[in-house]
């Protein structure tokens, strides 16, 4: 018995000299494993790669039902970040942007509803934006006044069949409104009281004259 378990032991030992024997020699054969990257080179090509083109490529993980499972909080601020993110790219602007770039109100003429455009008004400090802005909406009810002034005496000259001095009327109203909606690029707010007028005043020129 004892005979035997040494034979089987010399056995096994000269079957693991010729297994580690032809492994060596294969192993000398083909190249060496590439070794794995290190963390430096992983945050390298990290940030070599691509970055996302929209905010929503930057939850493409994000399904609707985990999205809907997320608190509303969290949802809201989700929303809030993909917005900012949309316009900040649409405008051209970033918030670091525009506190390096604050413009001057001191640089636009009077009145400023005329002067301004909806991005230099977003490039203005707080402080100047809220002081153009209440000049702007008090400038554009002024205007609008004095357009429902005019367009009432072209009426009046209409009932008294004085087309002529009517058409005049009509037409500086006109005239009052395209100098407000002429800059495609102007407020919002100046553009859409200048269209505002010009309506006021087609609407006198094409009505018929009462007989």
């Amino acid at each position: 018995m004892r005979k035997t378990a040494v034979i089987l032991a010399g056995l096994v030992t000269l079957s693991f000299g010729v297994f580690l024997f032809f492994n060596s020699s294969s192993d000398e054969d083909s190249p060496p494993p590439k070794p794995a990257p290190s963390p430096a080179e992983v945050v390298q090509k990290v940030d070599n790669d691509e970055q996302p083109e929209s905010a929503m490529e930057y939850d493409l993980s994000l399904t609707q039902d985990e999205f809907d499972q997320l608190s509303q909080e969290e949802q809201d601020k989700m929303l809030e970040e993909f917005a900012l993110d949309f316009w900040e790219k649409e405008l051209g602007l970033s918030e670091t942007d525009t506190e390096e770039e604050r413009l001057s109100l001191e640089i636009f003429n009077r009145p400023y509803m005329q002067t301004l455009t909806e991005r230099e008004m977003f490039q203005l400090s707080p402080e100047d934006r809220e002081k153009a802005m209440a000049e702007v909406m008090e400038n554009c009810a002024q205007v609008r006044d004095y357009v429902h002034k005019v367009i009432a005496e072209a009426e009046s000259f209409m009932a008294e069949k004085d087309y002529a001095n009517a058409e005049a009327h009509f037409v500086h109203s006109l005239e009052t409104g395209r100098e407000l909606s002429v800059n495609k690029e102007g407020l919002i707010i100046t553009r859409l009281v200048g269209i505002t007028c010009e309506k006021l005043a087609l609407n006198g020129l094409v009505r018929k004259p009462r007989k």
